[in-house]
């Protein structure tokens, strides 16, 4: 095959970015096509904090005029400095089943990044310093994520080995029915212990969203660990940022916040949403003209529960 190179910079070649992959999943059926609307926030959009950290480019593999792969590859300067590494990573990779055509891209990336300097590649990371496209899932096939996490063809994994990229670390996805959960015996150990360590637990004010933000970023400064090389504690405009983009899918049931009832310090923070994507995976990536009314529909029907922030400041 003849394979081509091309920087996505106009708006049919963005638009091609977003659509390559509804053409590689159409007989999966477990796969979840992302909303086309939010994908194009996400890849041009000002509330975006990877790309607002440094320079990325977003690169088409063409054969002919058909688009056949698409990757992102950029620098997060701020976590470069902040950790004194030359890093780059990659993103939002996806090509057909090709290795020629995957090798093509991956050299492509590698280029760009050492040209800049960089002198490792990590990847696929989250196009948004998020859960979303982290990794490549190496198991659970059989049924479609849950929102926000990972799912790709099985041969990824093979192509990013045989490239030359080595394991790196493992993200778990746990499942369990809400009718396993032993909920008598935790309302029992909850009480004895909000009792004895005088704290409380408020459900999200979005009436309050400033001091929300600002006690999730003041319990981010403390629990996250100083072993996470790859992350970088946001800012607290770049949480405003994430909380602007979640809060059409938030619930204020599934997101709580623990204080201190002597002097309301904030302790802890778990932040669970539905799971939208049974609802996306109806919608076809279509918000207009249709998607709109499946959406209205199908939310008041999800069964899930994604839970996917939770941190505690080490004395709690």
């Amino acid at each position: 095959m003849t394979y081509s190179i091309v920087e996505a910079k106009t708006r049919k070649q963005i638009m091609d970015f977003i659509k390559m992959p509804f053409k590689l999943y159409e007989d999966d059926p477990n796969w979840v096509a992302p909303l086309t609307m939010i994908m194009k926030k996400t890849l041009l959009g000002p509330n975006n904090p990877l790309f607002a950290n440094g320079v990325h480019v977003l690169l088409l593999l063409k054969e002919g005029s058909k688009t056949v792969g698409r990757i992102v590859t950029g620098i997060d300067e701020k976590v470069n400095e902040e950790k004194n590494t030359k890093r780059g990573y990659i993103a939002l990779f996806e090509c057909i089943e090709d290795r020629q055509a995957a090798f093509m891209l991956l050299d492509a990336s590698k280029k760009w990044l050492k040209d800049r300097g960089m002198t490792f590649i990590e990847g696929p990371c989250s196009p948004t310093n998020g859960d979303d496209y982290k990794g490549l899932l190496v198991e659970g096939f059989n049924m479609p994520p849950s929102l926000m996490c990972s799912y790709n063809p099985k041969y990824y994994v093979d192509y990013f080995e045989e490239y030359g990229f080595v394991f790196e670390k493992d993200l778990f996805a746990f499942y369990f029915e809400s009718k396993a959960f032993p909920l008598d015996r935790f309302e029992k150990v909850v009480a004895y212990s909000q009792k004895k360590y005088n704290f409380r637990v408020d459900t999200v004010d979005k009436k309050k969203l400033d001091r929300e933000i600002r006690d999730i970023h003041t319990i981010l400064e403390k629990a996250v660990p100083e072993s996470w090389v790859h992350f970088s504690i946001p800012s607290i405009e770049d949480i405003r940022k994430e909380a602007n983009a979640l809060l059409p899918f938030i619930d204020e049931d599934f997101v709580y916040i623990a204080r201190s009832n002597i002097d309301d310090a904030p302790l802890g923070v778990v932040v669970g949403c539905p799971n939208f994507n049974e609802v996306f995976q109806k919608m076809n990536g279509n918000i207009f003209p249709f998607g709109v009314f499946k959406f209205l529909y199908y939310k008041n029907k999800i069964k899930s529960l994604r839970m996917f922030v939770q941190f505690v400041v080490p004395e709690y």
